[in-house]
């Protein structure tokens, strides 16, 4: 029953959160310009690059080892060390900005800088780490309630600030931080309630799994890798800005950030209920058991993607004319290509699990080149024939082939298999998704938003259908489908291993 409670737990609060980003998707492109929606991305930008550099490689470290930590009772000392890190990169990341302010290509002011720098990397990053722990170890609700609470309080303050003071980049970030703080200092307090406190004073003085050295010999690669998927996901806009201009950008970048936001929510839902069980199975384990765990995750999660993407690239046009502002209803095709992207990046991000469960990262560089490089030629290929159709191919291409070269790399290391008969039944399922996907791209501009409701609502049920019989086994929910078991009985030669 805690399988089933988990999830039903998990899953309301990622139906909250995706109600809420709707809301303010909405409110943001009516309330936000596309100049300024340019800019505060040309700001994310910058604060994401400190986080995928120094914040993630060390974050993913502490994910592999924390559950471990917490059995020898280390966790509450290491813990308290990440935030000692956290502090000391604050500090590093307002004397980088502040030096490299006049080749940002924004004017901002220093006090704005210091704000946002603080914010984004300390509160940010703090919340989000901490609150992923807290999940780690279980405690569903707790994760849940303080995740929802920060959205609902950064959206608030972000509105309360943007009417009331000025509708700027600024303003908008700064009511998301002022939440994140918050959460963040209730978010420290109940993790550390939660961990085990028993562990002997010989063992804290000699371990050493936090050390620099240690830290370092992990982190290094993956920081690197991290680097060259910063300049693909998020530093092409420098490029695409050029090639283009800021309010170019700010269409591309909504329709792009809708389709990912779309795929973020349901990645979120699974790997929340399933990276703690995969850790817990990795966690002192030999390879033949992470080979199993990661077959399995895998075997699990990829056929959902699939489902995923088929929907919102089907519903893109609607979801446009639904969601956003007028100003950015013709951003339909980039949302699409924002849910192919997003889709191959979360295959990509289970693949990359391999190098991470067996402390081998330096696989992952290579790759992560091939991944910026390829983007890249694409942007400056592409973009000057068709702005949001060429931005999202190149884009596209490079996960792609990053998607290939990294699993080949990660075969070397675990003997993983790709669950294609399982894919293949989930391209099966989507057929009726992906058939009609021309057709409601060609009236999407004719139809009115309570006709596109409808649309969205009905293939949205036949989402969830087929969802649900995907993962009705691995989740050995007790009900019973006649015709679906009949059906699958059938062809399971095909769509089973």
């Amino acid at each position: 029953m805690k399988r089933v409670s988990d999830i039903a737990i998990l899953t309301t609060g990622k139906v909250l959160l995706v109600i809420t980003s709707i809301i303010s998707i909405r409110i943001f492109t009516t309330l936000i310009s596309p100049y300024e929606v340019g800019r505060l991305n040309i700001l994310s930008v910058i604060y994401g690059w400190f986080g995928l550099i120094f914040i993630a490689p060390v974050g993913t470290y502490v994910n592999r080892k924390i559950i471990e930590w917490d059995r020898k009772g280390l966790a509450r000392k290491h813990l308290g060390s990440v935030l000692t890190y956290f502090l000391l990169l604050t500090i590093f990341a307002i004397m980088t900005v502040l030096g490299l302010r006049g080749f940002i290509g924004i004017d901002i002011k220093i006090i704005w800088i210091l704000l946002l720098t603080t914010g984004s990397i300390m509160l940010t990053n703090g919340n989000n780490s901490f609150l992923g722990w807290i999940n780690l170890f279980g405690k569903r609700f707790c994760f849940v309630f303080l995740s929802v609470l920060t959205i609902w309080l950064g959206l608030g303050f972000s509105i309360l600030f943007a009417i009331n003071i000025s509708p700027t980049a600024e303003y908008w970030l700064i009511g998301h931080l002022i939440a994140q703080g918050c959460i963040f200092i209730l978010a420290i307090v109940v993790l550390f309630r939660s961990l085990n406190k028993t562990s002997s004073v010989e063992m804290k003085e000699t371990d050493n799994s936090f050390s620099l050295p240690v830290v370092f010999s992990f982190a290094w690669p993956f920081a690197i890798s991290s680097f060259f998927y910063w300049i693909q996901s998020q530093g092409y806009q420098f490029a695409f800005k050029k090639l283009t201009d800021l309010e170019m950008l700010g269409l591309f970048t909504v329709g792009l950030g809708v389709g990912n936001k779309l795929m973020i929510p349901f990645e979120d839902l699974f790997n929340q209920y399933y990276r703690p069980i995969f850790y817990n199975e990795i966690a002192d384990s030999n390879e033949a058991q992470r080979t199993e765990a990661w077959n399995k995750y895998a075997m699990v999660f990829f056929p959902a993607v699939v489902l995923m993407v088929a929907y919102i690239a089907m519903n893109g046009s609607l979801i446009a004319k639904i969601f956003t502002g007028e100003r950015f209803h013709g951003v339909g095709c980039v949302i699409l290509w924002g849910s192919v992207t997003g889709g191959l990046q979360m295959i990509a991000s289970v693949i990359a699990l391999v190098s991470h469960a067996q402390f081998k990262t330096k696989s992952l560089i290579v790759p992560a080149i091939t991944l910026a490089c390829v983007s890249l030629i694409g942007i400056f290929l592409l973009v000057p024939w068709n702005a949001f159709m060429g931005g999202g191919i190149a884009l596209s291409m490079g996960w792609l082939i990053y998607l290939i070269h990294l699993y080949a790399n990660m075969k070397r290391q675990l003997p993983i298999k790709i669950p294609w008969k399982r894919i293949y039944y989930s391209v099966f399922l989507s057929g009726p998704l992906i058939i009609f996907s021309p057709i409601i791209y060609r009236i999407a501009y004719k139809i009115s938003i309570p006709q596109a409701l409808v649309i969205l609502f009905v293939s949205g049920l036949y989402w969830l259908f087929a969802q649900f019989i995907l993962a009705r086994k691995w989740l050995s929910l007790p009900i019973k489908m006649a015709l679906v078991d009949d059906f699958e009985t059938k062809v399971k030669m095909f769509f089973y291993r």
